[in-house]
């Protein structure tokens, strides 16, 4: 059960592979677990918006949980996204992690219908409540819940004993600025993970940790950046973040970023260059043509070829 006192390090964001006829791909999805455990991160989070908990199967998301748990090794920690439309059906899902050995459950405040603050801090209350021997996780993202968790809220939270801590998606989104994480990382005990974009500058106002979706395209580079982090080696952590944004930046505009949805464009980036798998996206999302992403792989190999891998 992964406590705020334990919630730290270097996680990484798995998409949820499936097949070309949509059908749950378990096999890479265990590959995948497999090969971040023997790289040597310390964590996995699955099923958030790469992981694709919004169109997943329920069955194939109980599957999902217990092959995250049975390749996990090393230390490898295990947080499984149970968001829902509904108190209801996040407390289904999060006990199911809870039975499953899941270390923590990562949940949005329900959505479609904007909640107010209040009925956020009631819903985590609610699924606190009824699932007690599992650790839970914050994902504070208004891109999709509309309504930005802010700092006297998540000290509400911190109130919670089994709540360890809040994914923030600063960098991403001007609905979360800067500002939004100098005012919640001191504010309470609980652990904040940034995102890739911020990484140097959430670290110096202290960040515990980071959930990065793209360290398993470079994995060499993704982690000296975040080791020159922990050594607050900030020139060195500067100098190597900027060659991460550009290439980030290079590999998501090779493989159509603005043509396909992003999680699309980075699942086919990961099947061409990528240390795990991304598989197909499941319906509606339209994958990566196979003819712009042989074309992209080239472009990304010539550029960065020999500086892939682990």
């Amino acid at each position: 059960m992964l406590t705020r006192k334990t919630m730290k390090g270097y996680y990484i964001l798995v998409p949820t592979p499936s097949t070309k006829d949509g059908e749950f791909d378990e096999k890479t999805f265990r590959s995948n677990i497999s090969t971040l455990a023997d790289a040597g991160v310390d964590g996995v989070v699955t099923t958030g918006t790469l992981g694709e908990f919004h169109t997943i199967r329920w069955k194939d998301h109980q599957r999902l949980m217990k092959a995250a748990v049975d390749e996990a090794r090393h230390g490898l920690k295990v947080v499984v996204g149970c968001s829902a439309i509904n108190t209801e059906e996040a407390i289904m899902k999060t006990k199911y992690a809870q039975d499953a050995g899941v270390d923590a459950a990562m949940n949005a405040v329900p959505f479609y219908q904007n909640v107010t603050k209040a009925e956020a801090i009631k819903y985590w209350k609610d699924v606190a409540k009824a699932c007690t021997e599992i650790g839970l996780v914050i994902y504070n993202n208004p891109v999709t819940t509309k309504v930005l968790l802010d700092a006297p809220v998540l000290t509400e939270l911190a109130k919670i004993p089994n709540m360890c801590g809040s994914k923030e998606i600063v960098g991403y989104t001007p609905l979360a600025g800067f500002d939004h994480w100098m005012n919640i990382v001191n504010a309470n005990d609980l652990s904040y993970f940034c995102c890739d974009p911020i990484l140097p500058a959430a670290f110096l106002y202290g960040a515990r940790g980071v959930t990065s979706e793209n360290y398993s395209l470079r994995p060499k580079l993704f982690m000296e950046v975040y080791k020159a982090c922990l050594d607050k080696d900030w020139t060195r952590a500067k100098k190597l973040h900027y060659e991460q944004l550009e290439f980030t930046n290079f590999v998501y505009n090779a493989f159509g970023l603005g043509t396909y949805t992003w999680f699309c464009v980075l699942k086919a980036a990961l099947d061409n260059i990528g240390i795990i798998k991304g598989g197909y996206p499941r319906d509606p999302f339209i994958p990566v043509p196979e003819n712009v992403q042989k074309k992209a792989k080239d472009a990304v190999m010539k550029k960065y070829g020999s500086k892939l891998g682990l």
